[in-house]
């Protein structure tokens, strides 16, 4: 059985049923067909916020319960349905009724979306002229690049979420002079004056593994590491700081 899907049996008014843990948070109740809090059809909307194309969704997410039978009919439904569905929407989100399931849905929604619907309050700007490495589609090294990037921090109100957060929320806004690209990421309070070392923070590492890095590559949300040595991680999980993240990023998309 994937290490993604974890099954247990319990006893619900004199009846056993059958549960599947899934990955990202969701419990398959085998007797009733249903996926925690919510529908089977709830349940793939929220997972195609989180996987936005069908081939990473079969990939990452069908792959792992597709060897196990008592789980061919939801695996049937959900890759069947995929192209037939919308992920929520920001506004949709608002609607939900279980606030678990709304939590869940609040982070697999594009944070721009998000962002540009609440509104924000800008803090602080920071720009950096960094060098990139690039590669074609087989993987073949092209010229380097050499552009300008602009980080920006900013506040939300947590009470406009609706999820009873009388909080400030923060966040990072990195954007591209040349491509007009933008990126959003949240990020914890005590980086929202610092744009570099906000940036550098939503990347953690095992204290004792930083020193052995040679090269980062990013890819949105996941950090490809190249080491110098191999290294048993251990010790504190810490943010890099400004300088180690743009030392060692030598490429990102």
């Amino acid at each position: 059985m994937s290490l993604h899907c974890l099954s247990f049996a319990a006893q619900t008014n004199n009846t056993m049923e059958t549960y599947f843990h899934l990955k990202n948070n969701l419990t398959y109740r085998l007797n009733k067909n249903q996926l925690g809090e919510c529908t089977c059809l709830e349940a793939l909307r929220y997972l195609k916020g989180i996987y936005t194309n069908k081939e990473r969704f079969q990939e990452r997410y069908l792959k792992n319960i597709a060897s196990i039978p008592e789980l061919h009919k939801l695996h049937s439904y959900l890759l069947n349905n995929y192209d037939s569905v919308e992920a929520f929407s920001f506004k949709e989100a608002f609607q939900i009724e279980s606030l678990g399931f709304k939590r869940m849905v609040f982070d697999s929604i594009n944070i721009t979306e998000m962002i540009n619907n609440l509104g924000a309050t800008r803090l602080q700007v920071a720009g950096k002229q960094v060098t990139r490495k690039q590669y074609d589609h087989f993987g073949d090294s092209l010229p380097e690049t050499n552009y300008h990037v602009i980080y920006e921090t900013y506040t939300i109100d947590g009470r406009l979420l609706e999820l009873k957060l009388d909080i400030n929320l923060f966040a990072v806004k990195c954007w591209c002079t040349s491509t007009n690209k933008e990126h959003w990421l949240w990020i914890e309070e005590e980086y929202k004056d610092d744009p570099l070392a906000a940036i550098a923070s939503t990347f953690r590492f095992h204290e004792n593994v930083i020193p052995h890095i040679k090269e980062l590559k990013r890819q949105g949300d996941i950090m490809l590491v190249e080491m110098k040595t191999e290294v048993n991680p251990k010790g504190k999980i810490i943010p890099l700081t400004a300088d180690q993240y743009f030392n060692l990023l030598t490429a990102e998309s």
